[in-house]
């Protein structure tokens, strides 16, 4: 879910998290438990938000635009954004415009957060959601 700030998990409601606090290009975005930290504070940013924007399609209960891509923006000095890598890992980037790796949406039907390279390629958790390293696979993990 995301409630304005942080991301958490649905099934161990860990975090999105940027590894050791540093603000580099390429640093791994994992899962942490929550601590407050602007490592783990984040921005959507829809990707048509010059236009105006959607008033239908809200999921109240995960705080996502259902189908509507976006950015996940670090709240670290550089916003960086989250991008897939390849077609697996999940590292910060700078913002490249147009990156469909670095776009995402959340599904309304399977409750996940896909990919816009690999458009059936959710965010899911190492090692059936129990630790802390992300990448992106064909699942079902629930973000809210």
């Amino acid at each position: 879910m995301f409630n304005g700030e942080k991301f958490t998990n649905y099934q161990n409601k860990k975090v999105l998290d940027v590894k050791d606090n540093k603000d580099l290009e390429a640093q791994p975005v994992q899962v942490w438990n929550s601590n407050g930290g602007v490592n783990q504070k984040w921005t959507v940013i829809y990707v048509d938000q010059a236009k105006k924007p959607a008033t239908k399609g809200f999921s109240e209960e995960f705080g996502f635009h259902i189908n509507r891509p976006f950015y996940f923006r670090s709240r670290l000095p550089f916003q960086r954004v989250m991008e897939m890598h390849g077609n697996r890992y999940v590292y910060l980037r700078r913002w490249i415009k147009g990156r469909t790796g670095q776009q995402w949406q959340f599904d309304g039907v399977t409750k996940t957060v896909l990919n816009m390279w690999h458009k059936n390629y959710a965010i899911e958790i190492q090692s059936n959601g129990n630790g802390r390293h992300i990448y992106t696979t064909p699942t079902n993990s629930r973000w809210w």
